[in-house]
């Protein structure tokens, strides 16, 4: 084994053995204080990579919250690169990237700094000098060039990276701009080797990356307790899949199979403002950090876990959204023709003939599809759970919105069981006819759609422009935040359906309908409820701490 390997491998020991320490501390306190997120929206696997900054780049690595600093690089803008071809070595190490930058300036002829490991750094020369022997080259080396496509220091590191931080003028902040337009807090890194390329990650904490989610996720004109309860989940989210991504050498990426993170241009008074005022806070169950899954529109009621991704999780189980009152998502409409159908077939390399039709095959109690079947010349195909909408990710509109659909128009009436929003009990209708007022309540009243009519459910929520009113029901707010199904949930959907030829679907929601439904969390922060209330309603038996 060469010097240089030894060098590294002790080097990773040492940061190893570090962060086992800190990371189990850190477990049992509140949760993670830095997080790693991989840009992939920004480049993923590419063959260069663009940072930039107001000011020249520094280099370093992170400790904690707080940025080292190894050493100036002589450019405001860098770019980075796979290495290629034979590499040469001195065979001395300096502490600091200026050493050895000064000692390659002696040098000359093409001699260059690189980095070995944290305080270590070496020259190396792509041409054989005096005293120089070659190293091998790592098929994750990294080559830096300044803007004038000067390469001015290698990276022979991919296990602890060189990490790169910028500055803004006059702005205290530290930020560093990752291609033509995102900036970031924190510092950049970059790994090589996953694929055919690199990938960046901003190291950041973790305050400060949901900075950057809770905008992303949920809009600033939400009400202050509906972003809350957002950085909240966000948060909670973070830290439940914190190593799902570690294989690639960071924690989470920077898209919807994580989160939505645009860093520090997205950042908004207001929703800083949540995450500042629920600081550290996390959903619990039992005392460990709950999954909090979230969606943007249930369409009237969510669903259980194990209906839609297999597995059963006591606290994501399907609740009444009855103050979803100002949907994301309308209820849509979608028209899929035989040949659309039929091409997403082929795109699964699924041979059934001829595509014919679609049949429902079963529902969950919430009355989202569970099993479906496309039937053909030549036999048929089941898909269930959320291979459902992603089966049509090959029409032209792409995979549905939910799997709250049906080939005819339907209703979902919200549950009795849900937390009621008003201070006083209301049990009296005022009803009006063509000519006189008249009093009744619920049970007189019979609600009727274009293909059915169905008795009124013990409560009832009537939105005006004076805000939400609900109608039966008791007068305990906050004393029942949590809704059980059974009973509460009323809908017209058939069990079963098959249409045949071209398909016209209609469906409300949009997303996997699981856990907290942000337009429903809207809704209940408009009617008057905390974060906290909005959390523990929507996630059975989980409650909100550190």
């Amino acid at each position: 084994m060469d010097k240089l390997q030894k060098l590294k491998q002790m080097g990773r020991a040492i940061v190893f053995l570090a962060i086992l320490w800190l990371g189990s501390m850190k477990v049992w306190a509140a949760g993670y204080d830095t997080i790693k997120i991989g840009l992939e929206s920004v480049y993923k696997d590419a063959g260069t990579i663009s940072l930039s900054s107001q000011r020249n780049l520094l280099v370093g690595y992170m400790e904690g919250l707080t940025f080292q600093e190894e050493g100036v690089l002589p450019t405001k803008q860098v770019t980075l690169t796979r290495g290629s071809g034979n590499y040469y070595w001195s065979g001395n190490i300096y502490q600091t990237l200026q050493e050895a930058q000064q000692e390659a300036e002696v040098l000359g002829s093409g001699a260059v700094a690189g980095y070995i490991d944290t305080y270590t750094y070496g020259v190396f020369s792509k041409e054989k000098l005096e005293g120089f022997f070659q190293v091998d080259k790592p098929s994750t080396l990294i080559e830096i060039y300044d803007e004038g496509q000067k390469l001015i220091l290698i990276s022979y590191n991919n296990e602890v990276p060189l990490v790169f931080q910028g500055a803004s003028k006059g702005n205290e902040i530290a930020l560093t701009q990752v291609g033509s337009s995102r900036v970031y807090r924190g510092a950049i890194g970059v790994v090589n080797g996953q694929n055919s390329g690199l990938t960046p990650y901003n190291q950041v904490g973790m305050e400060e990356y949901l900075y950057g989610v809770v905008p992303c996720e949920m809009g600033a004109s939400y009400p202050i307790e509906a972003l809350k309860a957002q950085a909240v989940v966000a948060r909670s989210i973070a830290n439940f899949q914190y190593n799902r991504y570690s294989s690639k050498g960071y924690n989470l990426v920077d898209t919807t199979a994580s989160q939505v993170y645009r860093g520090y241009g997205a950042e908004n008074v207001i929703t800083t403002q949540a995450v500042d005022e629920t600081k550290g806070e996390l959903a619990l169950y039992n005392g460990q950090v709950a999954e909090t899954v979230y969606f943007s529109t249930s369409g009237g009621v969510t669903e259980d876990a194990q209906y839609t991704w297999g597995n059963v999780v006591p606290y994501l189980i399907a609740v009444s959204d009855f103050l979803e009152t100002e949907p994301a998502q309308t209820a849509w409409t979608r028209k899929i023709t035989l040949s659309e159908v039929q091409a997403c077939l082929n795109a699964q390399g699924v041979n059934i003939g001829q595509a014919l039709g679609i049949e429902i095959v079963s529902r969950t109690p919430a009355g989202r599809v569970l099993e479906m079947r496309v039937i053909g010349t030549n036999g048929s195909k089941s898909y269930k759970n959320e291979n459902i909408r992603s089966f049509f990710s090959s029409t032209k509109e792409g995979s549905l919105k939910s799997r709250l659909f049906s080939f005819q128009t339907f209703t979902i009436i919200g549950g009795q069981t849900a937390p009621p929003a008003s201070e006083e009990e209301k049990t009296d209708l005022v009803i009006m006819g063509a000519s006189s007022l008249g009093q009744g309540s619920l049970s007189d009243l019979m609600l009727m759609s274009a293909r059915d009519m169905v008795e009124a459910p013990e409560q009832l929520v009537l939105l005006s422009k004076e805000g939400i009113t609900l109608v039966g029901g008791t007068n305990d707010k906050g004393s029942n935040t949590s809704a059980t199904l059974g009973g509460s949930i009323k809908h017209n959907l058939p069990a079963t359906e098959v249409q045949m030829g071209d398909l016209i679907i209609y469906g409300q929601g949009f997303g996997h309908g699981v856990g907290m439904s942000q337009s429903g969390a809207k809704g209940m922060a408009k009617a008057g409820y905390n974060y906290r209330e909005i959390i523990e309603y929507y996630y059975t038996g989980v409650r909100v701490g550190h």
